[in-house]
């Protein structure tokens, strides 16, 4: 167990030893998968890598599958700027034996868009057929009472008219527990891939031996959006009916620079719940809250988010626990 957690800090530092000393965005694809999904993560301002738990944890950290229900099924909609809607979907089952398996999938719709080119540029007529979307297989188990360890594989795809590809990541993560105020320590490391690149060929129009010859060139390779999670949760507040939970996250993507993030969840007998969240590193906005409600089996999530000057982004959750 001590070299698993080793040998995790070890790939885990290693990372972050990458940092740039300026934000290398627009420097990886597939950015749908950085979108935060879920109404509870969201609401805590997405520091959530050691308390996210049950079916929506794949797209967190999938350590936090095995404290999910024995059938979890989960559903998660965010309403994105510029008529952009996002998508996830995600089933765990739980055997006592084996551990807690998941299929999940996320996805992106942007709506028409019409064709333009430089001959047309108020549009062809012609409406670009655009797909984003990720699909995973995750599996997750305790390695001892207190430690629980995740994995997914999930195969990536984006296509936009006729140039695409489709590639093979995957998401690692490790969860410890302690006995102190259920004080919990989480990891992850989400979309690690080799790099990609778009099927067929273009004509560069900021390359005058492109567009002058009209010779098409092949695309660049890109990476996916590589990302380290390191966070902690714990309860301030556990008494009766009333429990307070607080929670750090530490996140170190490969096209960003590092982000900060903390939450607030309030809990009134397990049932009703008011969250609160702050990005404290975010170019634009970075303040979220929310509400919650648990009958019975089924757990309903919002968050509001601000997006500075992208305005404010709905998000909203479905969980069935039975």
């Amino acid at each position: 167990m001590k070299k698993t957690l080793i040998i995790f800090l070890l790939i885990a530092f290693s990372l972050m030893g990458y940092a740039e000393p300026f934000a290398p965005v627009g420097t990886s694809v597939a950015q749908f998968l950085t979108i935060g999904v879920g109404g509870r993560e969201v609401a805590m301002g997405e520091a959530v890598t050691a308390s996210s738990i049950g079916a929506g944890s794949v797209f967190w950290n999938p350590a936090g599958l095995v404290d999910g229900a024995s059938n979890d099924v989960y559903a998660a909609y965010n309403k994105w700027p510029a008529g952009i809607h996002l998508g996830a979907v995600a089933y765990a089952y739980t055997n006592e034996r084996l551990g807690t398996f998941s299929l999940n999938a996320k996805y992106l719709n942007f709506g028409e868009m019409e064709v333009t080119t430089v001959e047309n540029p108020n549009g062809t007529g012609d409406m670009l057929q655009m797909s984003n979307y990720a699909i995973g297989l995750s599996y997750g188990r305790y390695l001892t009472d207190k430690v629980s360890m995740g994995l997914t594989a999930k195969l990536v795809n984006e296509k936009y008219g006729e140039h695409g590809y489709s590639t093979v990541a995957w998401d690692v993560g490790l969860i410890y527990r302690s006995d102190f105020k259920n004080f919990k320590i989480g990891m992850s490391i989400q979309n690690f891939s080799g790099k990609v690149q778009f099927s067929g060929t273009f004509i560069d129009y900021s390359y005058s031996n492109s567009y002058l010859t009209g010779t098409e060139i092949e695309f660049d390779e890109w990476s996916l959006p590589m990302t380290f999670r390191f966070g902690a949760a714990i309860d301030l507040i556990n008494e009766g009916s009333n429990k307070l939970i607080a929670a750090i996250d530490m996140v170190h993507p490969n096209d960003n620079v590092e982000q900060y993030n903390i939450g607030l969840e309030y809990a009134f007998d397990n049932m009703v719940f008011l969250r609160a969240g702050y990005k404290i590193s975010s170019y634009e906005g970075g303040l979220s809250g929310g509400i919650g409600f648990k009958m019975n089996m089924i757990i309903l999530d919002y968050a509001l988010t601000n997006l500075g000057n992208l305005g404010i982004t709905n998000r909203l959750s479905l969980a069935v626990n039975i």
